[in-house]
């Protein structure tokens, strides 16, 4: 065949075999050298933001604008077993502020009273006594100077003395980047020798400051105005989550962290002065126009309406029943879906464990893709196994939620894959220097490309494909001459079916199988390398043959045949698989083993596949 034949059928191999990448689950991977250190990485691919229960606000957001739904629509599907109703009023809130627990604090206002007494001051300072009073000094501002004014008991609430219908006017806490306002008054109560501060005020003022802080105000303009939907739906599930709720230790029904729910009071002053205005108009509109309204269970009590960001596709149960949450993909939700890749060691350290051998999600919430929400996983080191819920794992390393998959290669996975290559390609076990090097490759690149292509294409993996032939037709090991000589020509491009030639074709062969004879000679290479007897006319014919063109080119043709191609790779699909080919492979592959170097192409591209991954894992576990 000429040069341009022989071009046009090497580029229909490559073509079949790059169709065939994607099939065996191939990514490209480095050179064929030898791996350098590297701290190898987990990939967490998750959905959703936060804990999932109840309402997904992003889904509500999406159910507004991209599918219609008014608010009472979506509170309803999210909150089975509830019913809207109108008729919790406005009753007062207490509101724990969480960063001042523990803590003197200083408030100011252009007039202050303690209980009922004014101060004729901008500023006091409170602290709490040994004796469980607070002792409150005043001063002109949060810097002081301090002056003792007096002691009053707990309970007892500071409030602003001037109108309260001016934001700037409202009572404040100092902070050391500036001042936070508040509606209503601040309560300072001992209890068990902690001070507390409580924000008391109705609850429609409490929820101005909570309802732009889950939701954003701008969701109101959203679609021509249907996103107002979504910050209703915010505003009855807060105030229905609020009123719900039990009291705290302080005495407060909520607080102003996530802990809760988000509240950040009225206004938030800069060092400088500048106010930013908690509350927008949108969510005000939002609050105004579901006044008293919340969610009640069948008792009549008011629910206990948890929320979160992003539920990924599927809120994850619990008080509420799980539902598919098809709002939740709005083309605005970021969180839908995401992905978090950490090194090892990194995952290690933030789970306080040594190192990571192995890590396996154990068990799920059974609801939604891949199985829903991790519920248990199970981390294998070497000082032994430890389990953690999903829920430590999202605390621990800072994912946005327990709903995800880990994908990555650990060093027991990467280990058993090494030892299958070794064992399948070579025929022994790795020696401690491969086997180092190689499972730190495989970690580090999170696949089996690189380390199968080096093995297959191997000055080893050759002399261990010469010394096969020799056994089979010399029914000898190679001497160190004939071994290197056949691994030359390998190198320059020769192939199986031409070392088959060369060896079969040869005067020893003929002496070895057929002693002699080359009748039985050709019955026993047909035995050796298509596995079945031949018949009385194959070997007159392929004799006849061998006498006009020689040994080695009757040799070549039954090499080079369909048949002889089908028995070689059901030996590497048996080998490295466990089972025969497909049609599919056999499709493939048999024109390759045909014609090409398909001997040193074929196991790399079983050994990169995820089925020799999988059954790798089983073989060496």
């Amino acid at each position: 065949m000429g040069e341009r034949g022989r071009r046009g059928r090497r580029s229909v191999v490559v073509g079949v075999l790059v169709s065939l990448l994607a099939t065996l689950g191939f990514v490209a991977g480095p050179g064929a050298t030898a791996a350098t250190a590297a701290d190898p990485t987990l990939t967490f691919t998750g959905h959703g933001w936060g804990h999932g229960r109840g309402m997904g606000q992003w889904g509500a957001y999406g159910y507004a604008v991209d599918y219609g739904w008014g608010y009472a629509q979506i509170l309803a599907h999210y909150y089975g077993g509830t019913s809207l109703q109108a008729n919790a009023g406005n009753p007062e809130m207490s509101v724990e502020l969480l960063g001042l627990s523990g803590k003197d604090t200083i408030v100011t206002a252009p007039a202050l009273t303690v209980g009922t007494v004014r101060t004729n001051s901008a500023a006091v300072l409170v602290r709490r006594t040994s004796s469980g009073m607070f002792t409150a000094w005043t001063g002109p501002g949060c810097g002081g100077p301090w002056t003792a004014w007096g002691t009053f008991g707990s309970g007892s609430a500071i409030a602003s003395a001037a109108d309260p219908g001016n934001v700037d006017n409202l009572v404040r806490v100092c902070e050391s980047s500036g001042t936070q306002a508040y509606r209503g008054v601040l309560q300072f109560v001992d209890v068990g020798g902690t001070q507390y501060t409580i924000n008391r005020l109705p609850t429609e003022d409490y929820l101005r400051g909570v309802v732009p802080r889950e939701s954003s105000a701008s969701w109101g303009t959203a679609g021509g105005g249907r996103g107002m939907e979504a910050l209703k739906a915010q505003a009855v599930a807060a105030r229905s989550y609020a009123l719900a709720g039990g009291s705290r230790s302080s005495g407060a029904l909520t607080c102003d962290t996530t802990a809760c729910q988000v509240y950040e009071g009225a206004a938030i002053y800069a060092g400088s002065g500048a106010r930013t205005d908690v509350s927008a108009t949108t969510t005000d509109q939002a609050i105004a126009a579901t006044a008293g309204q919340v969610m009640r269970d069948a008792r009549g009590a008011v629910a206990r309406t948890e929320f979160s960001s992003s539920t990924g596709g599927w809120t994850a149960g619990g008080t509420f029943p799980a539902v598919e949450d098809l709002g939740d993909a709005t083309s605005a939700n970021g969180h839908h879906t995401w992905t978090t890749t950490l090194t090892q060691s990194r995952v290690a350290q933030l789970l306080g464990v040594p190192d990571i051998l192995s890590i396996a999600v154990v068990s799920r919430n059974g609801v939604g893709q891949d199985g829903g929400r991790v519920t248990s996983l199970l981390v294998s080191t070497s000082s032994g196994l430890r389990t953690f819920t999903g829920s430590q794992v999202r605390t621990a390393l800072a994912l946005q939620s327990d709903w995800f998959t880990v994908s990555g290669v650990t060093v027991t996975a990467a280990t058993a894959v090494v030892k299958a290559l070794y064992r399948d390609i070579l025929g022994r076990d790795p020696d401690p220097t491969g086997l180092a090097t190689w499972t730190q490759e495989i970690a580090r690149t999170s696949n089996a490309s690189t380390t199968a292509a080096a093995l297959v294409g191997s000055t080893e993996r050759l002399q261990t494909i010469v010394a096969e032939q020799y056994r089979a037709a010399l029914n000898r090991e190679p001497e160190a001459e004939g071994s290197a000589f056949w691994v030359r020509l390998f190198q320059s491009g020769w192939n199986v079916p031409d070392l088959q030639a060369g060896i079969y074709g040869s005067d020893e062969a003929v002496l070895n199988l057929g002693g002699g004879d080359e009748m039985r000679w050709v019955a026993a290479m047909y035995q050796a390398v298509l596995g079945r007897a031949a018949t009385e006319s194959e070997c007159r014919w392929w004799l006849d043959y061998a006498h006009k063109n020689g040994r080695q080119a009757a040799v070549r043709g039954i090499t080079r045949s369909e048949e002889a191609a089908l028995v070689r790779l059901n030996g590497y699909y048996q080998t490295m698989l466990g089972r025969g080919p497909d049609p599919s492979g056999v499709g493939t592959f048999v024109p390759v083993l045909m014609n090409g170097r398909g001997d040193l192409i074929l196991p790399a591209l079983i050994g990169q596949s995820s089925e020799y991954w999988d059954r790798a894992q089983a073989r060496f576990p």
